[in-house]
């Protein structure tokens, strides 16, 4: 596949091989001059996806345009997680699924299904097999539905379009199921510190669902569901513990009312003086919207309580998204 190709699609595993290939460092590619076009459109891809639901254009005139083109998209990807803000997430996934069915829609078939070989998608003769048609078609719109459709041979038949917009969903899935197995390194807070505070004071982001009633979500990690049962419970839980819960849960979209009751339950609870602590974590306040601590702080704190799954994982968020999936 061309520069050009790939540019358009740098969510493939070529492109990924590309920019291995090149052999240019996390450092490099944060710091060095000759990549500076890149990082701006890095931010233009987040900056779209958060305030207009797509990816911006680009001018692809060249071949070293391209490859700005490429290299922005990892760095986008890593200042996506750095937010750490499920909407973010989502909102960005689906911004480049939606860019990359726009680009599809005007490609040949044969293109289309070398796409879908990437993911795994069965498709013969116009038709897709229907595993594949369950798993992405959006079976809400009855168009969608499988009775609606024909089926012979375990097969879906479909038009080039429909396959664009069953990869469109694929493609969605697959950038958010990489970014929730993401940790932004420290560089890319440092780097993008102005633009991420920029963002988040030119719109309140908004959060991916309001969470009501019980705060013991099961896909919580141990260390949050221990600090909540301490709260309800009416234990008096120290500062770091206070901390990390905030953060956690203005992370995922718990809003602030919400955060003030659970904590009304805490022997020492002044409503004043919690209100103003969870939203000067929040960024309402002090304009910095504080990180959940890492696994390894947690432990430091004595806060940790690890099952099976904390093994995998070094930081709260990514235990939420895994479980979650």
């Amino acid at each position: 596949m061309d520069l050009f190709k790939l540019s358009y699609y740098p969510f493939l595993a070529e492109a990924k091989e590309w920019v291995k290939e090149q052999g240019v460092s996390v450092e490099e590619i944060l710091s060095d001059v000759i990549y500076e076009r890149a990082r701006r459109r890095a931010i233009e891809r987040i900056e779209h996806a958060i305030l207009k639901g797509t990816i911006s254009e680009a001018p692809l005139t060249n071949e070293v345009d391209c490859a700005m083109e490429i290299f922005s998209y990892p760095i986008a990807r890593m200042i996506a997680v750095s937010f750490e803000n499920e909407y973010v997430l989502r909102r960005y996934a689906l911004a480049e699924a939606k860019k990359a069915y726009e680009r599809m829609k005007n490609e040949d078939m044969q293109f289309i299904v070398h796409i879908a070989e990437e993911f795994g998608m069965e498709i013969k003769n116009d038709a897709i097999h229907f595993s594949d048609y369950l798993r992405y078609a959006p079976t809400w719109d009855m168009k969608w539905k499988l009775v609606n459709r024909d089926l012979k041979d375990g097969y879906v038949s479909v038009a080039k379009q429909e396959i664009a917009r069953l990869l469109q969903e694929a493609i969605r899935k697959k950038i958010y199921d990489e970014l929730a197995y993401l940790y932004a390194p420290p560089e890319i807070k440092r780097v993008f510190y102005n633009d991420i505070l920029r963002l988040r004071s030119k719109v309140v982001v908004r959060k991916e669902k309001k969470i009501r009633g019980d705060a013991s979500f099961p896909d919580f990690p141990p260390c949050i569901k221990a600090i909540i049962s301490a709260v309800k419970s009416g234990k008096n839980v120290p500062h770091v513990g206070r901390f990390t819960l905030v953060t956690f849960l203005n992370a995922i979209g718990m809003d602030e009312d919400e955060i003030l009751k659970l904590f009304s339950k805490s022997p020492d609870f002044q409503e004043d003086k919690a209100r103003y602590q969870i939203e000067h974590i929040t960024g309402k306040i002090s304009g910095t919207v504080y990180s959940i601590p890492r696994c390894s702080t947690i432990r430091t704190w004595g806060l940790c309580y690890p099952d099976e799954r904390c093994k995998y994982v070094s930081h709260p968020l990514m235990y939420y998204r895994r479980k979650r999936k």
